[in-house]
C-alpha cells in the first residue's frame, strides 16, 4: 500500500501527534537512533530537537519524499526494514510508532532490528494490541463477506503477553510493555469513518466496484453509528501496545 503523504499529514496526523508520547522513554543523554517507518519525518524531527543524531526510514517514496521536504536537514532513507540494505548502519536506539503491526513477519523485522543495535542498545515502540478497532475490522469483513469478496486481515495485532514472549526469543529485555485502550478522534466530521476506511483499507476497497465501495461504507456507517459517533465526530476504538526493551 502506497501512503497520500499530504492526507497523512492532515486527516490522520493522529498517527505521530499520539505517537509523542514515545519520545519520553527516550534516553535523556544524546543517542544515535533509527527511527523505523517514520512516515513524513514528524516524529524524527523532534527526536532530533531533543539531541539525538536521527535516520529516519520508510519503504514508502512518498512518505521519504515529503519527509525531506519537509525537514531538510535531517537524514531519510528508503528502506525496508525486512530487507535493509547496508547503508542503514548501527544505532544506540530503535524507535517505531504505530508501524510493527503492518508487518506480517515480526520474527526477521525483531532480528533484523537485533542486527542494526549496538550491544544494550534499546527498541522502543509502540503499535496496535490485540483488539485494535475491533469494531471497524469486524463490520468490514461482515460487509465484504455479504458480497461474496474474501477478507484477509491486513494487520498484526498481538497482546502484551503474546509479544514479551517474542520479544526474550529473540534475545530482547523487556523493560516495559503496556497494553491500553485509547480511543481515537477521526478527523472529517461526518465523513471521518469513511476517510479511515480509505486510507487503511485503501487496497480492500479497491477492488470493489463504485457502487459496492458506497454500499459497504454506508453499511458500516449505519452499524457502528450507535456504537462510535459521538454527536460530531467518529471515534475509533483504538488498542495500544508501548515497548522498551534492550538487546541482550
Amino acid at each position: 500500500m502506497e501512503w497520500d503523504a499530504k492526507k497523512y499529514n492532515t486527516t490522520h496526523d493522529f498517527v505521530f501527534k499520539y505517537g509523542a508520547g514515545l519520545l519520553e522513554l527516550l534516553p535523556k543523554e544524546s543517542k544515535k537512533v533509527l527511527d523505523i517507518g517514520c512516515g513524513t519525518g514528524a516524529l524524527t524531527s523532534q527526536i532530533a530537537e531533543l539531541g539525538h543524531e536521527v535516520t529516519g526510514i520508510d519503504q514508502s517514496l512518498n512518505m521519504i519524499n515529503q519527509a525531506k521536504e519537509s525537514y531538510s536537514d535531517l537524514s531519510f532513507l528508503q528502506e525496508d526494514i525486512l530487507n535493509p540494505s547496508d547503508q542503514i548502519g548501527q544505532y544506540d536506539v530503535a524507535f517505531s510508532n504505530a508501524v510493527f503491526h503492518w508487518i506480517p513477519d515480526q520474527e526477521l523485522l525483531l532480528k533484523n532490528i537485533s542486527e542494526h543495535l549496538n550491544v544494550n542498545g534499546q527498541l522502543i515502540c509502540e503499535f496496535g494490541a490485540v483488539g485494535n478497532v475491533q469494531s471497524l475490522r469486524e463490520a468490514f469483513g461482515r460487509e465484504l463477506n455479504a458480497l461474496g469478496v474474501p477478507f484477509e486481515e491486513p494487520f498484526c495485532f498481538t497482546s502484551a503477553e503474546d509479544y514479551r514472549i517474542l520479544l526474550e526469543k529473540n534475545h530482547f529485555e523487556v523493560l516495559e510493555i503496556l497494553e491500553y485502550e485509547r480511543p481515537t478522534l477521526l478527523k472529517g466530521g461526518k465523513d471521518g469513518l469513511r476517510q479511515w476506511m480509505e486510507q487503511f483499507y485503501s487496497v480492500e476497497l479497491g477492488e470493489l466496484s463504485e457502487d459496492q465501495k458506497e454500499e459497504v461504507l454506508e453499511n458500516m456507517e449505519r452499524d457502528l453509528k450507535s456504537w462510535l459517533w459521538k454527536k460530531d465526530h467518529w471515534e475509533a476504538d483504538y488498542r495500544r501496545l508501548r515497548i522498551k526493551a534492550y538487546k541482550k
